[in-house]
């Protein structure tokens, strides 16, 4: 999703924070939400986090500003809009992104998800939460992407 740097990123939905870093690798600035029921939503390369580890936030509550953290520079030395790398995946279980959990290994492999051996039934569309119009993946872990 394209916008400017400091755009307000809110929560798509409730939950806990499990994650929420300044260097989540080539994510860069990073807020993961467990939102229970093995679902998990995903913001990356935000400017700032506006909120903790552990914290508990409500649907529409501010995360953080957009920005250009990280391998998102390169599009900011093109002139290119800041953006937001956004994801809800569903998963098996909940709990998988905390300390040891799988979801943390995202940070080595982006949107690898699939090879992190848990039981993904996502991502998820973002279009379906009003968060971008610029998806172009697919909705089903497997599917072919949609052009």
């Amino acid at each position: 999703m394209n916008g400017q740097v400091g755009n307000r990123i809110v929560a798509a939905l409730s939950g806990r924070v499990p994650v929420a870093t300044y260097g989540w690798e080539e994510m860069g600035r990073t807020v993961i939400i467990d939102n229970g029921a093995g679902a998990y939503t995903i913001y990356g390369h935000l400017d700032s986090i506006s909120v903790r580890q552990d914290q508990s936030v409500e649907t529409g509550t501010s995360i953080g500003t957009m920005g250009y953290s990280v391998n998102a520079a390169a599009p900011k030395a093109k002139g290119l809009p800041p953006h937001l790398h956004f994801a809800l995946i569903q998963a098996g279980q909940t709990g998988l992104a905390d300390e040891s959990g799988p979801l943390r290994e995202m940070r080595k492999w982006g949107d690898y998800w699939q090879g992190l051996e848990i039981q993904l039934t996502g991502p998820v569309n973002p279009n379906l939460f009003g968060m971008s119009d610029c998806w172009l993946g697919s909705t089903t872990v497997g599917a072919p992407d949609e052009k």
